[in-house]
């Protein structure tokens, strides 16, 4: 075997180890990626649709003790909506989190404040479980940008 051959061969050997190392970093990265655009992309709608559950809470809750709704009709599917979202919402949330548990904790209490008498306190209740869901929220949204600016998931 001449000179030339050997290069010609050890030229051949190395770029079809340097083509199976791209195929394989491809295939990882690729997949890395995958999977955190999946995650960030659940995460964003997740954070829309506990803002919409919240918000309808929120409001039928407050809109039902403020009317004159009972014994109506619609005070029936009023009330089967707002404990359905008051599970719903429960569900969304992660029991070991603070502001989730602070969330939880209000969905539970604010069913108890709707008696005339305790008006004022539901207001505050509804005022503070918003409040609470704007620090997730934007807790959340931070995780988001996060993930697609530097492509890793935040683990705590």
């Amino acid at each position: 075997m001449e000179g030339k051959e050997i290069i010609y061969g050890l030229g051949i050997l190395l770029t079809f180890a340097l083509g199976v190392w791209n195929l394989i970093a491809n295939y990882h990265a690729t997949r890395r990626t995958s999977f955190i655009n999946t995650v960030t992309s659940q995460r964003v709608k997740w954070i829309e649709q506990l803002r919409q559950d919240i918000s309808s809470f929120s409001g039928l809750t407050h809109t039902w003790c403020c009317s004159e709704l009972e014994g109506k009709p619609e005070e029936t599917e009023m009330l089967k909506e707002i404990d359905r979202l008051r599970h719903v919402i429960r569900l969304r949330l992660n029991p070991d989190a603070t502001h989730d548990r602070k969330i939880t904790q209000l969905i539970r209490k604010i069913p108890e404040l709707t008696d005339i008498s305790k008006r004022t306190e539901l207001k505050e209740a509804l005022e503070e479980l918003t409040v609470t869901t704007q620090l997730l929220l934007s807790e959340e949204w931070k995780k988001v940008k996060a993930e697609a600016k530097y492509g890793d998931l935040q683990e705590k």
